[in-house]
């Protein structure tokens, strides 16, 4: 399927692309490290409802498509933040074949707080 490419003033959202590793902290838990960060504008799109419902259901959920100026390199282990949100990448292409612009299949994790581990929330006991 072809998407269309994003126009003159689509690319309106600062985002921070970042890849990210966990590592054993000393408490027993995760720490994550943020390396390779680079700054780029994109456009900022949910997906449709019928591509949500499908990824529930095999428990592959993309709730957004952020296109951006061609980038290589960006993997499933990059993350994408806008303002205070997160989202995790699920796939990366070259949009449309013509390595003018990268689309991102993205499933929003929700906000960046300090404190939050890996799944959102302190899961200490």
């Amino acid at each position: 399927m072809a998407f269309r490419e994003p126009g003159a003033g689509e690319l309106n959202r600062s985002v921070l692309i970042r890849l990210r590793a966990d590592e054993p902290a000393t408490d027993m838990g995760l720490d994550s490290v943020f390396t390779d960060e680079r700054r780029r504008w994109a456009k900022i799109e949910p997906v449709g409802t019928a591509v949500y419902a499908t990824g529930v259901q095999t428990e592959n959920k993309l709730t957004h498509r952020i296109t951006l100026r061609l980038l290589k390199g960006v993997t499933d282990a990059h993350e994408v933040v806008h303002g205070d949100t997160i989202y995790r990448v699920k796939r990366s292409a070259d949009l449309n074949g013509t390595h003018r612009f990268t689309q991102l299949e993205v499933e929003e994790l929700g906000s960046d707080q300090a404190g939050d581990d890996i799944y959102g929330k302190l899961s200490r006991g």
